[in-house]
């Protein structure tokens, strides 16, 4: 099954963890003999700030709680392999397709203090001198410790262990879970919109999955619906009458009910940067899906929060 957790192969230990891509993907972190490696391809940023998912100049971790989980699937690293299809001007063209610029690669690495980056995932329509360009800019961008090269076939690389045996916590919210048994079977999900055309898009969505499927066109009708149905997951818009997203959110983190405490609540928006994102977070949401996204990507974003609901994680992780 494709699940997050770890597991080892003679002395190498393998940890798992799901990457953003419109389709359940799995990067890889190799520890052994004091050497990590980790394999990071097919990922996308999770957050929508057109400044990336590193704030550059305060220097702290990132807004959005998956980008400060994969700086920490990162953290040490004495090499990471990393997705770099697109540069951050065309990137704003390709958002939902599943891949990162690799400027913001860069950052990740930077953020995670990394020792070396090799850009991987290359456009197939760059060539050989474009790409030379592309890793000159990436090696002024991490200037300060972080080499950076571009992956290509044949290459041989000898690494020196660093003693780093397990990622860092950015953030107490940014831990690797446990490894998840297989998907539970069908599963309630709360679909609250006043859209009705992102409602049936949702629905067409996700119901040949064989999940069960509730909806709710405002607020209040969101909040009587979850406890009294208890979803496994809620999905949810930010701004509808009776009681907006935020307003819900708050209210189930504050219930009696541990069920709805921790259920995972999936924030749908249309707004971006650090400034709306942290709102969300700090009322209790798991994940954002910004508006417009692509059925694929909510698919395998669904999935990978109830895969980690059924290892028992809690839906904020």
């Amino acid at each position: 099954n494709l699940a997050e957790g770890s597991f080892e192969i003679g002395k190498i230990r393998v940890l798992a963890q799901y990457l953003n891509h419109p389709a359940l993907t799995l990067g890889y972190r190799f520890e052994a003999d004091g050497a990590v490696v980790v394999y990071a391809v097919d990922h996308e940023p999770n957050g929508r700030d057109p400044a990336g998912p590193v704030d550059r100049g305060a220097g702290g971790p990132p807004v959005h709680r998956e980008d400060q989980r994969h700086v920490a699937f990162l953290a040490g690293a004495d090499l990471v392999i990393h997705d770099a299809q697109y540069t951050v001007a065309e990137y704003p063209h390709r958002v939902n397709w599943g891949h990162t610029p690799a400027e913001w690669a860069v950052d990740y690495a930077r953020a995670a203090g990394v020792k070396r980056l090799a850009l991987f995932h290359h456009d197939p329509l760059r060539d050989d001198a474009a790409l030379d360009r592309l890793v000159e800019v990436c090696r002024e961008r991490g200037a300060g410790g972080l080499d950076v090269f571009a992956a290509a076939e044949e290459q041989v690389l000898e690494l020196v262990g660093s003693g780093v045996a397990a990622p860092r916590a950015v953030s107490p919210d940014a831990s690797i879970t446990p490894t998840p048994e297989a998907l539970p079977g069908e599963q309630k999900i709360l679909i609250a919109d006043d859209d009705p055309t992102v409602v049936q898009l949702l629905t067409l969505t996700l119901q040949p999955e064989g999940f069960r499927l509730l909806t709710a066109s405002d607020g209040e009708t969101a909040l009587r619906m979850a406890r009294a149905e208890r979803p496994a997951l809620i999905l949810l818009d930010w701004q509808m009458p009776g009681a907006d997203g935020v307003e819900v959110t708050r209210a189930l983190r504050a219930d009696t009910d541990p069920d709805l405490r921790e259920v995972a609540i999936v924030l749908l928006t249309g707004k971006t940067g650090a400034e709306n994102t942290a709102v969300g977070f700090d009322a209790g949401v798991t994940d954002y899906l910004t508006k417009p996204f692509k059925p694929s990507h909510v698919r395998a974003r669904v999935r990978a929060w109830l895969l980690r609901r059924g290892s028992g994680a809690p839906g904020r992780t």
